[in-house]
């Protein structure tokens, strides 16, 4: 059987309803390798020092970038792809230099700029109102999951946060995984959050354990980030565009990755102020 193209109806697909783009075999599976190849890159990065740790980034945020326009339907890809590229340059940047006195806190100027680019691109358009609309929000979007991605480097440098990034990372990755082995069980697709959930609190205690740090951060990095990571994808696959595509799919994998990334910085912080 075809497993190029996989489309379903709503309301049993009568006259009337309207088609509903689901993700087809190939694309979800594309999903979980572009997403395990970025957990993988950046969880082994982050023991290797900021030099290191800024090439992964900018690796794997070149998988976002060229799809990122795909995905949205952007009429204006190239330039799309050149502005989003140069935010995640300035991000590498930023991650490079994030074992000197400053950290990361050049993030929010390397973003500023970003998005200043994203505004005058949308004043040379000339699509009409809508496309603008859309391009500004998936625009914005990708620069943030980008920034997010970014914060990586903040938690490697704290106690216990390169163990935290493990954990969310490859609770994300392994929630891709689970997504595309049950994309063809409808019966039980409802359970991937749930065990995208369990695998993410298993991976923060193995992680502690193995590491012999603290388990709280950890434990909460890789809940939240299978939850964060289902979310975002759960949100891009209604997309109408990102069907069939492999750049848009490959996208999507490494989107959900980078967007997990600011949550071992959140979850160290907030044990180490909570002790």
């Amino acid at each position: 059987m075809n497993q190029q193209t996989d489309q379903r109806t709503q309301d049993g697909g009568g006259p009337g309803s309207e088609a509903v783009s689901m993700p087809t075999s190939s694309s979800s599976w594309s999903i979980a390798a572009a997403a395990v190849l970025s957990a993988a890159v950046l969880a082994v990065s982050v023991y290797a020092g900021s030099v290191v740790l800024a090439g992964a980034f900018l690796l794997v945020s070149a998988l976002l970038v060229v799809g990122w326009p795909v995905l949205f339907g952007l009429q204006r890809e190239r330039s799309s792809i050149l502005v989003l590229g140069i935010g995640a340059v300035a991000l590498a940047v930023v991650v490079g230099r994030s074992g000197s006195a400053d950290g990361i806190r050049w993030v929010t100027a390397a973003l500023a700029i970003s998005l200043a680019l994203v505004f005058l691109q949308s004043l040379v358009s000339r699509g009409g109102r809508e496309n603008v609309v859309v391009a500004l929000a998936g625009m914005t979007m990708g620069l943030g999951v980008l920034a997010s991605g970014a914060f990586v480097a903040d938690a490697a440098l704290r106690p216990g946060g390169r163990e935290a990034v493990v954990a969310a990372l490859s609770a994300a990755a392994a929630g891709a995984v689970i997504d595309a082995l049950l994309l063809r069980r409808p019966t039980l697709r409802e359970w991937g959050l749930p065990l995208s959930l369990v695998i993410g609190i298993a991976a923060g205690v193995l992680t502690a354990r193995v590491a012999d740090v603290a388990w709280n951060a950890p434990l909460v990095a890789g809940l939240l980030g299978a939850g964060v990571a289902h979310s975002l994808w759960t949100i891009l696959r209604g997309l109408p565009d990102q069907a069939g595509s492999v750049r848009a799919s490959l996208s999507m994998g490494a989107a959900g990755v980078l967007f997990a990334g600011v949550l071992p910085t959140a979850a160290v912080w907030l044990f180490e102020h909570l002790n």
